[in-house]
């Protein structure tokens, strides 16, 4: 079922993981003041707005404060899940404060247990000092981002932290020279009537048709969190393309209809725990026949229905977590867990295709079992150095016969310890096949990856692709921006299956990288130039310029 490149891959996976588990000193050693137990006394909020008024010297800076309110303490004491007289540690602080950062709401959060300021208060007794500073929030405005060869425009206003409640609302309109659109405004209501079940309702439209989609999700909070749940369903009308050369040449319109509910009980520690739970999801398809200079190459299967009802089980381990800044972001305190996660989804899927598709492989009904895995471990080599490791991939089968599968395999390390430079590997395998549902094509270019190359140069049902980067802080800060650069050099090959790679193709460059804490969050601005060392096809390409959000890849 899986080429010699994939097996050769996940056996060095395997000893990956064997090798960092073998080493000594991963999991963390509590400190006394770790291990020890209060009483919750007070809880205090401190609050502040994106420039606190004693540094709120500027125009610029007081007009940013007056396009948004300060987070309200009723989002943050929301976040807070043990009350006054209840048993907390040093954990409960430490994870508080990155639940809070990872809301996305703030600048900088501090979660500090202090001696009580009641005199009669025992000296067992802790106050709990939570200190927030808010971050940008609202964005609006025509914009675009250049990415390859590609021009995106857009037409959007975002607000993140709707009057300080951690709702957010979003408008916009997005058009790329591919003539793929989309519009749709969306509202996401963090605490739905006051509780911990978030909301999302989005309406819309594409070059094919409107969208919607409704979700009612009510996640873990907390590591100790005993109950999640979900409820989505959506509607769309969209494309599916295929690429030659960066040119389209099929596309596949259809209509897609999805209800999917999930329902996940946790027991165990809080750094050692079970996950279980139960999924349901139905999906149905409408296609409409390919079209295109190349449509008769691409199979399309007749209008389809799927249900899938199954179960998952997952369990992770938490060795330890660790603060870090300029890894994936730039002075933005980046929370890093270190340990293992495996997760196993297993269930029957209904399938049920009608006659009409150009080619007939999975028309009628079936059942068919269906398999999902997750391994992720992360781990570090000492205060300065980290790594990590994700396999992922699902499977298929009917009558014994694979119909579909997908392997991903990814790998990461970082060594901070050259400071000022962050030195950043990335290794990525893909490889996928699918016989019944439309065919999956895998893509390399500058937007996915291999800079320096049209988005979607190069296609394939299987590529391995190595990005190296040397990220160096300049130390220059300029109207709230950290500035960095950094130097790269990108590598992949890619075939379908059953053929050999076309490759190496190589490319390298310099770009320059903006943060900022107050305005972009654990975002960064990414600019890059890169150089083609490859041609293809008897093709040369000249140098490319890209500008947009995001590393190419992270942690």
């Amino acid at each position: 079922m899986r080429s010699f490149v994939t097996r050769t891959a996940a056996v060095v996976l395997a000893a990956f993981l064997a090798a960092a588990a073998a080493r000594p000193g991963l999991a963390q050693t509590p400190t006394s003041l770790e291990e020890a137990r209060f009483t919750l006394g007070e809880i205090m909020v401190e609050r502040s707005d994106i420039y606190p008024e004693e540094r709120a010297k500027s125009g610029l800076a007081r007009l940013i404060n007056a396009t948004h309110r300060t987070t309200l303490e009723a989002v943050i004491q929301r976040e807070i899940w043990l009350s006054p007289g209840e048993v907390v540690d040093q954990a409960f602080a430490e994870e508080l404060e990155r639940n809070l950062r990872s809301l996305g709401l703030f600048a900088d959060v501090s979660v500090k247990l202090l001696p009580s300021r009641d005199p009669e208060a025992g000296s067992d007794v802790r106050d709990l000092h939570v200190t927030t500073r808010d971050r940008l929030s609202i964005n609006g405005g025509a914009g675009g981002a250049f990415v390859g060869d590609t021009t995106s425009g857009n037409l959007s206003i975002l607000e993140t932290n709707v009057l300080g409640t951690g709702d957010r609302l979003s408008f916009s309109v997005r058009e790329n020279d591919f003539g793929e659109t989309r519009g749709d405004v969306s509202y996401f209501d963090r605490y739905l009537a006051g509780t911990w079940t978030s909301a999302t309702a989005q309406v819309g439209r594409t070059e094919e048709g409107n969208l919607f989609a409704l979700r009612l999700n009510r996640p873990f909070r907390f590591l100790r969190d005993k109950l999640a749940w979900s409820i989505t369903g959506s509607t769309t009308s969209v494309d599916r393309d295929f690429f030659a050369g960066n040119d389209t040449v099929a596309e596949v319109p259809f209509d897609f209809r999805r209800v999917s509910a999930s329902v996940r009980w946790r027991s165990g520690s809080r750094t050692n725990f079970w996950t279980r739970g139960l999924t349901a999801r139905y999906s149905d398809f409408d296609y409409s026949g390919a079209r295109g200079p190349a449509a008769a190459s691409f199979r399309v299967p007749g209008d389809t229905r799927l249900v899938f009802a199954g179960g998952t089980l997952a369990w992770t381990e938490i060795a330890e977590f660790r603060k870090v800044t300029n890894l994936d972001t730039m002075q933005f305190v980046q929370d890093i867990q270190l340990g293992t996660i495996a997760s196993l989804e297993a269930g029957a899927l209904y399938r049920d295709e009608e006659l009409g598709g150009q080619d007939q492989t999975g028309a009628g009904q079936s059942t068919q079992p269906q398999l999902t895995a997750d391994f992720a471990r992360t781990f570090a080599f000492g205060s300065s150095r980290y790594a990590s490791a994700r396999l992922n991939g699902n499977v298929r089968f009917d009558d014994g016969d694979t119909t579909g599968w997908r392997t991903d395999i990814n790998l990461r390390a970082f060594d901070l310890s050259w400071q000022p430079h962050t030195l950043a590997l990335a290794v990525t395998y893909s490889e996928a096949e699918e016989t019944e549902n439309l065919p999956i094509q895998l893509t390399l270019g500058e937007i996915n990856g291999l800079r320096g190359y049209p988005n979607r140069e190069f296609t394939g049902e299987r590529f391995l692709r190595i990005n190296f980067e040397d990220r160096i802080d300049l130390g220059i800060h300029a109207a709230s921006f950290d500035v960095g650069a950094v130097i790269f050099g990108d590598a992949a090959w890619i075939s379908d299956r059953g053929e050999s790679f076309d490759g190496p193709f190589t490319s390298a460059g310099v770009g320059l990288r903006f943060g900022s804490t107050k305005l972009l969050g654990r975002r960064v601005l990414r600019m890059d130039f890169s150089v083609p060392l490859n041609d293809a096809g008897g093709q040369s390409f000249n140098p490319l310029l890209s500008l947009t959000l995001g590393q190419v890849f992270s942690l």
